[in-house]
């Protein structure tokens, strides 16, 4: 049943990619074969969408230690999301897909911006937390979390607990370098390979605290 939604995903995301890529190239009077559109869209699945057949040996050595058993999905999470950025780069750089690329750098950001947002003002409104309350409760909590995204809980007795959320969010380990890549490419600056060089390093500083 996990296999079959995966590649359910898989074959939408297939879909859709090469509907976005026929249509760009009509708008710009491209022409475009369909075996070409065929190999853009897998090509897009296949670097950009999880898939655990391209964990590395390493990481899928550390799936059998004891604390290493929720390695995979970080590690698909910084392979694809390192590919979405190279995506988006190059699709700015080709008036053709300009837009695509522009709606891929922004979108994603907006997923893994929103999120995290969702998860804690749910929290608050569930459990009648205000903002006050909320930052009293991030003065008191271990130092891992103090700048995690906290879902906060109010229990019956009036005291607090909280939910690290951003240790199970894989996505909150690359916000930050995400959110320079796009500041960058604002700014007009679009060379790749410096983009993708602060991207990477900030993303391993990520997967250090996934550590």
């Amino acid at each position: 049943a996990y296999t079959a939604e995966d590649d359910f995903w898989k074959i939408t995301t297939f879909l859709g990619e090469r509907a976005r890529y026929a249509n760009a190239y009509k708008r710009a009077g491209k022409e475009i074969s369909e075996e070409q559109l065929d190999e853009m869209a897998a090509n897009m699945v296949r670097n950009n969408v999880p898939n655990y057949d391209y964990v590395s040996s390493m990481v899928k050595s550390l799936r059998r230690w004891p604390v290493g058993n929720f390695v995979s999905f970080p590690a698909e999470i910084l392979r694809t999301s390192t590919n979405i950025l190279q995506t988006a780069l190059r699709e700015i750089k080709d008036p053709a897909l300009k837009r695509i690329g522009w709606q891929r750098l922004i979108g994603m950001l907006t997923v893994m911006g929103a999120v995290p947002y969702g998860a804690t003002k749910g929290g608050q409104y569930l459990y009648d937390v205000s903002e006050d309350e909320l930052a009293a409760i991030r003065r008191f909590v271990a130092p891992w979390s103090k700048n995690s995204t906290l879902i906060p809980i109010k229990n019956e007795d009036g005291s607090y607990k909280y939910i690290d959320f951003s240790h199970a969010n894989a996505y909150d380990t690359i916000i930050r370098p995400w959110q320079s890549a796009i500041n960058e490419v604002a700014d007009g600056q679009l060379n790749e390979e410096t983009i993708m060089t602060n991207f990477i390093t900030g993303a391993m500083k990520g997967m250090g605290d996934i550590a």
